[in-house]
Formats: structure tokens, sequence, C-alpha cells
């Protein structure tokens, strides 16, 4: 299992790129197969919440999201997405063995 956080400007940028790249509607929907937990982890949170959501990631949905952003950097180099976004979603896929 493998974990992402993202804040809600993060999910609002992976909504704004949205079906003009891969990385947009692609990453959304593979997110959406994972369980998402609002940072406390008390309750479940829907996507457009205010709070960070931790999103507990199953090992072969990992590697399709890995394979996503791989294959999107090397077209794209992520674009619209800032830098800080970047590297988590960088270090999200170097994470995954």
């Amino acid at each position: 299992m493998y974990k992402l956080t993202l804040t809600l400007g993060e999910r609002k940028a992976i909504d704004f790129v949205g079906d003009s790249y891969r990385h947009g509607h692609e990453l959304y929907t593979l997110l959406c197969r994972a369980d998402w937990y609002i940072e406390n982890g008390d309750n479940v949170g829907d996507w457009d919440c205010a709070n960070d959501l931790t999103m507990h990631i199953p090992e072969h949905l990992a590697w399709d999201i890995r394979d996503l952003i791989e294959d999107t950097f090397n077209d794209t180099g992520l674009a619209c997405f800032a830098d800080s976004l970047r590297s988590k979603l960088f270090d999200f896929s170097n994470a995954i063995v």
C-alpha cells in the first residue's frame, strides 16, 4: 500500500489540466480508484473538500499511476503543474518498488 497526500490546490491543478493532458483526467481517474481519507483519518473526504486528502493506493494501482507519470513526463513534462506538485508525483513514482 502506498500513500499520497494532496492539498485542495493540488487537486484543483489536476482538475484544471483536465482533458488537455493525460496527467489531468487520467490521473484523476486513477486516483479515484484509491481510498481517500481526510488527513486526520477520521472520515472519508471527497475530491473537492477543503482538507488535505491522503490516498491509500494499492500496489497495482500505484504502478498504473507511476507509468502515467513517467509517460506523461516524457511527453509534456507534467505541463501546468507547479514544481511542488511535480516533485510530489515524482517522489511517489520513485518510491514504488
